[in-house]
């Protein structure tokens, strides 16, 4: 895989589900090779549209992007999560047209976790980040790698919008990179990478330990970042590290729902 992959709408392949993936859905691959180390679908699905994760050997994580589902007996509208762990299963009905973003670690583990469960976050439980400094940022946490039995990781950010592209030094200061590969998926607003401006719906790949930087455009740019394992260290090109729990201290724990029994 190249360091950073720039995957857009119109690029996305059309095609069948991924294995472990059942329904009469409308699928597009974004990520999905043989040499990628994280892939991404988007599921569309119609009204009434029942798509089942049935058991593998891969814990996966979807975001609810458009729309609002039914999962385990509890309503997931926009902006809600579920995580299905390998060997679990769910089913996954629409309430309205939906638009699922399917996230999981391109090749199973070499070392298998117990596994087995689903957790449901409906997007009233998300623990979120207010704008602290009166920049407009915002953040959430879906997933923080924290698990006895799964390691994945999904946080959301807001930025507020930026006319012009950053000079050379405040670019500088925001590159960066992490230890693990990871994708960011657009959700609202306008990226700008470079001088280039990609729309809500653009996912970047970004192999580990990779320094890249962006900026929001010009109505601002909300985004959610998937990492199959827990990473915490966010290393600065211009110099120093920072740990990136560090942000969302003090939001409190995650409480996830559990399936609703029979």
């Amino acid at each position: 895989m190249p360091r950073v992959s720039i995957g857009t709408p119109d690029r996305a392949r059309p095609g069948p589900p991924p294995a472990g993936v059942e329904g009469p859905v409308e699928t597009c691959a974004y990520f999905d090779g043989e040499r990628d180390p994280v892939h991404l679908h988007l599921h569309r699905l119609s009204e009434g549209t029942a798509m089942r994760l049935s058991p593998i050997g891969l814990d996966r994580l979807g975001y609810v992007w458009e729309g609002a589902v039914e999962a385990g007996g509890h309503r997931l509208e926009r902006g809600s999560s579920f995580i299905v762990e390998q060997g679990a299963a769910l089913e996954v009905v629409a309430q309205a047209e939906a638009a699922l973003a399917v996230f999981a670690p391109g090749h199973a583990p070499e070392v298998l976790r117990d596994g087995g469960h689903v957790h449901l976050l409906p997007y009233d439980r998300v623990p979120r980040v207010p704008d602290r400094t009166g920049s407009g940022t915002t953040g959430a946490l879906h997933s923080d790698g924290r698990c006895p039995t799964c390691e994945l990781w999904l946080n959301e950010n807001s930025l507020a919008g930026r006319p012009e592209a950053p000079s050379p030094e405040e670019a500088l200061r925001g590159t960066h990179a992490h230890p693990a590969d990871e994708i960011i998926f657009i959700t609202e607003g306008q990226v700008r990478l470079g001088h280039r401006l990609y729309d809500r719906g653009t996912a970047l790949a970004i192999a580990a330990h990779t320094l890249y930087g962006f900026s929001p455009g010009p109505e601002g740019v909300s985004f959610i970042t998937f990492r199959p394992t827990r990473a915490d260290t966010i290393r600065f090109a211009a110099g120093g590290d920072y740990a990136e729990s560090t942000y969302f201290n003090g939001i409190g724990t995650i409480a996830y729902l559990e399936p609703v029994a029979g």
